[in-house]
């Protein structure tokens, strides 16, 4: 009689794959995943949407991997949420990248997508728009963000770090948004200061959707 084996470390891992999303190579936890409701358990929730992989940044995957940045770029990436965007950036392109986010308590958020896809490139800061200096910026390539402009009071701030960026030397401002009147705001305020890009972009895995993307090259 045939005796199984135990399951290996990567077949447990497997057998949690309901809770993660496949992209791009990268697995992705859904808020259901039991690290993520462990996390809830453990440590303070996080305040600012920081609950989920948001779908505007699986748009900004896909058009990166269609308009890719240079290998081994420095990258910064503003209210990363979990990270995600973050991993896919170092894993994609070597890219050194800086994962940023106001709301302290995602890092561990960001470390567990960090292991799960044996990422180390990326680092985790707790900072707010207004606290990231042209010193933070000085040698980054491209900074990017998705669904960071979802308040009225956060168009300002975002726009002069905008302005900041581009002061610093960043070649390339990537932001992707649904179309939230606080977006649409700061592409008002963009059009009076310098050129940019703005377009759609859509995907049909793992969600069937389009969300709107900002380019500024500098």
């Amino acid at each position: 009689m045939a005796v199984k084996a135990k399951p290996t470390a990567k077949q447990k891992l497997s057998a949690s794959d309901k809770h993660l999303y496949k992209l791009h190579g990268l697995s992705l936890p859904k808020a259901q995943h039991k690290e993520i409701r462990r996390f809830k358990r453990l440590y303070d929730e996080p305040s600012l949407h920081g609950t989920k992989v948001w779908r505007s940044s699986a748009v900004l995957m896909d058009y990166l991997l269609q308009n890719p940045i240079k290998k081994g770029a420095k990258v910064v990436e503003i209210g990363c949420g979990w990270g995600g965007l973050s991993c896919f950036m170092a894993e994609k392109f070597n890219a050194r990248v800086t994962a940023v986010d106001a709301d302290a308590a995602l890092a561990p958020y960001v470390d567990f997508v960090k292991r799960l896809n044996s990422v180390k490139r990326v680092t985790f800061e707790a900072k707010r728009f207004e606290k990231i200096t042209k010193k933070d910026l000085q040698g980054v390539h491209t900074l990017i963000g998705s669904e960071i402009c979802f308040w009225d009071e956060m168009t300002r701030p975002l726009f002069n770090l905008i302005k900041r960026a581009r002061t610093a030397g960043v070649k390339r401002i990537l932001i992707a948004d649904p179309g939230r009147t606080p977006f649409l705001k700061l592409i008002d305020m963009c059009d009076d200061k310098f050129d940019y890009d703005m377009f759609a972009h859509n995907i049909n895995k793992p969600w069937k959707t389009e969300k709107f993307i900002l380019r500024i090259d500098n």
